[in-house]
């Protein structure tokens, strides 16, 4: 299945070092900067890609960070008084893109972006740094409950990508949850025990998720048997 890239624009790719996370003295990734040249990607990312919490960012599973532009439209509209601040990278992406939202892929889609091939396993699940870069005390909470969370890749083929380049499915996973849907289960204080079975064995979604899935899934069983 090929995905229109004619609907899709690229506004951006970002890298970054670290850099202290005002406020808090930890250093962060997310601090990146637009890139004016083709990028070399690789296994573990960008190249001049860092991340500074490696046990909960970045790594083969979580190699590229992609988060919808116009998702910066909704935050403006929710925080006018902040409004100045929502532009793409704020969240510490990699890649920017207007066309394309978390309603429409799921995780084992495959693409091409620039010479490279990507897939996607996973969700975003936004860490307590959004809230800090922001501003939002509660923001990486919002950010989980709206599902606005931007999504992970690995990378199956290295490559080089440019400024400009627009990630084109080549092939889209058959099973039909959206990355919409698998936040909805996530979110659902009474979800389906079927499709949350079905979640925790999905083959291309990361085993974080599947676990989660499964953990909750059995704390629900056990209190249905109590």
């Amino acid at each position: 299945m090929a995905h229109d890239a004619a609907s899709i624009e690229t506004l951006g790719l970002f890298v970054g070092d670290l850099r202290q996370l005002p406020g808090v003295g930890s250093l962060t990734g997310m601090f990146k900067q637009r890139a004016d040249a083709p990028v070399v990607l690789a296994a573990e990312g960008l190249a001049g890609d860092r991340q500074a919490d490696r046990t909960h960012h970045g790594g083969p599973e979580r190699a590229l960070n992609h988060y919808p532009a116009e998702h910066y439209d909704h935050w403006r509209q929710e925080y006018p008084d902040l409004a100045d601040q929502f532009e793409p990278s704020l969240l510490g992406e990699n890649l920017s893109t207007c066309g394309m939202t978390e309603t429409d892929v799921h995780a084992g889609d495959v693409f091409r972006l620039g010479t490279a091939c990507i897939v996607i396993t996973q969700p975003r699940y936004p860490c307590y740094k959004i809230a800090r870069r922001t501003g939002i005390r509660n923001f990486a909470q919002v950010v989980a409950q709206t599902g606005r969370s931007g999504w992970l890749y690995r990378v199956a083929e290295p490559g080089e990508v440019a400024p400009d380049d627009v990630p084109t499915r080549i092939e889209a996973a058959g099973h039909g949850f959206t990355l919409a849907r698998l936040w909805s289960v996530r979110n659902d204080p009474a979800p389906d025990l079927d499709e949350m079975a079905a979640l925790a064995e999905l083959p291309p979604l990361a085993e974080s998720w599947r676990q989660a899935y499964r953990s909750r899934r059995e704390y629900l069983l056990q209190r249905r048997a109590d």
